[in-house]
């Protein structure tokens, strides 16, 4: 897919999801590893089909440290500063020291234990909706706030800061002013900071003091390591799992079929939430690797040095591993999505982020019967760099 001969831009110049899908389905369809330009200007490969995609995310001839290199091709404009080591910019055996360090506290039978928070956060957030009473706004009102409030009392950040953590977070992968960029950078890693001097004069039963303990007595961490691991944290279980949420709670909405099935038997949630983590676009771009060696992939040569970004996006509405690939199925199964990814940087914090959406999706329904879609509400989009994140999603019961 070219404009005069030339690449095009990815991810494309659309918020229209569906003519995003179509564009996907006629590159997986008509040249499954195709030429695009990414934020940083570089033109990469573009990988659309299931199986590729999963060949580059497994196979250690695609590097991820190598993208992080100053002149790689990048999937946004600006990088952290080199004193943050990222958890998805290494690779063993420092990936999986660093992964060994917070996995235990990511694993099913650890979220499972922590599923009252879940409930409690989320009750919290629908007491406030009722009182308030409608109209209301799903995406400020709890869509927003449910993940950072979980991840937050996960790794001990004081709840009244969650605000200001979010609005850096926004602030960071916003299409700001790369002088603004970096200086929400700099003021999260000064936070983090202070927040590991707290956890050392008073180490308290969350994961941030795990991890300054890792650092101070065991010397499983550099400086770089535990500011890069707390920041890796945070993204993990906040920007996406709100744009899944939002963008889920709109689908169903939209849908009062799918809506009515899902509301009159609650056992179809985890399912439900599969499908919709399949279904939805939240990630607009994908993962980005470098080539190590020459590769043949997709009916190419992709040579030594050269990037492949694979779109997460058109695999998981790939016909040939999804039948009827374009129909939302709430009992769909089996469902081997992609939606956090594949390999060894697939992220960690799954596991939270499913539970989060099945309890945020069925406490909903079950709190407000009458929930639907406020009458011609427009649909708008916050403004980030590589998330398609609904601005509001207004409703009323």
């Amino acid at each position: 897919m070219s404009v005069a001969g030339r690449p095009v831009a990815f991810p494309f110049d659309t918020h229209v999801v569906t003519e995003m899908f179509e564009r996907l389905a006629w590159l997986r369809e008509n040249e499954p590893a195709a030429r695009v330009v990414v934020a940083s200007g570089h033109e990469v490969w573009l990988v659309t089909r299931y199986e590729d995609v999963r060949l580059v995310l497994r196979d250690r001839r695609f590097s991820v440290p190598a993208t992080t290199a100053p002149d790689a091709p990048r999937l946004f404009t600006t990088p952290f500063p080199p004193g943050v080591t990222l958890l998805r910019d290494t690779e063993p055996p420092d990936h999986a020291r660093l992964r060994r360090l917070v996995m235990p506290e990511f694993r099913a039978q650890r979220v499972q234990r922590s599923l009252p928070l879940i409930r409690r956060v989320t009750d919290e957030l629908l007491d406030a909706l009722a009182e308030a009473g409608p109209p209301a706004d799903l995406v400020t009102g709890f869509a927003r706030p449910l993940p950072m409030a979980v991840i937050c009392a996960w790794l001990g950040i004081p709840a009244g800061d969650g605000g200001r953590i979010l609005a850096l977070m926004d602030t960071m992968i916003g299409s700001n002013p790369v002088e603004r960029i970096v200086a929400a950078q700099q003021e999260m890693c000064d936070y983090l900071a202070a927040l590991t001097q707290a956890r050392r004069a008073q180490p308290a039963d969350d994961l941030f003091s795990t991890l300054v303990t890792a650092h101070d007595e065991q010397g499983s961490l550099s400086d770089a390591e535990l500011t890069g691991l707390g920041i890796s944290l945070l993204f993990a279980g906040h920007p996406v799992v709100t744009g899944v949420l939002a963008g889920a709670l709109r689908t169903l909405l939209h849908r009062p079929a799918d809506l009515a099935r899902l509301r009159a038997d609650p056992a179809l949630a985890q399912s439900a939430v599969e499908e919709l983590l399949r279904h939805q676009l939240v990630l607009r771009d994908g993962q980005i690797r470098m080539a190590t060696e020459d590769v043949e992939l997709a009916g190419v040569t992709v040579r030594a040095g050269e990037s492949v970004v694979v779109s997460l996006n058109a695999a998981n509405h790939d016909p040939a591993v999804f039948p009827d690939a374009e129909r939302l199925d709430l009992g769909r199964d089996p469902n081997p999505h992609l939606a956090f990814g594949h390999g060894i940087h697939r992220c960690l914090a799954s596991h939270l982020a499913r539970a989060e959406l099945r309890i945020g999706i069925t406490s909903l329904l079950a709190r407000f019967p009458g929930l639907r879609a406020a009458p011609r509400a427009p649909v708008g989009w916050r403004d980030h760099q590589r998330l398609q994140v609904l601005a509001a999603l207004p409703v009323t019961w």
